[in-house]
């Protein structure tokens, strides 16, 4: 079991992802927050025939997602769902910077795929 915070949440795990991040290039996407690169456009994918996707969630809350591959600068954070999912036989589960831990995103996965959904206005071109 984590331990938990001052507020009685559980703590964060202390990530190092220098290693496991892309080097800053061309096409690196940053957290728009801290400036820690989160991907790159090289790793952008169409999932359902698109690249871009426009959803809501149950409390009416319009999201831009642009779907990645990968996204190295990011943790995937708390139990995988499929209550509300975007995604038809995929659940999610949150996606933080792995530096600021802000919500950028989620993490789709099914049995034998997976990609991210990250939310194209909490990235900022490097």
């Amino acid at each position: 079991m984590r331990d938990k915070d001052e507020r009685g949440n559980p703590e964060m795990p202390d990530v190092d992802v220098s290693s496991a991040v892309d080097v800053e290039s061309d096409d690196s996407l940053l957290c728009r927050a801290c400036g820690a690169i989160v991907t790159a456009d090289r790793h952008g994918i169409a999932v359902n025939s698109d690249h871009h996707h426009t959803f809501f969630n149950p409390a009416g809350i319009v999201f831009e997602i642009r779907c990645f591959r990968q996204a190295a600068g990011t943790i995937i954070h708390g139990p995988p769902t499929t209550d509300f999912t975007w995604f038809q036989g995929y659940s999610w589960q949150y996606c933080l910077c792995a530096h600021c831990l802000i919500h950028l995103g989620w993490y789709f996965g099914s049995a034998d795929d997976g990609f991210y959904g990250l939310i194209g206005s909490k990235l900022l071109r490097g």
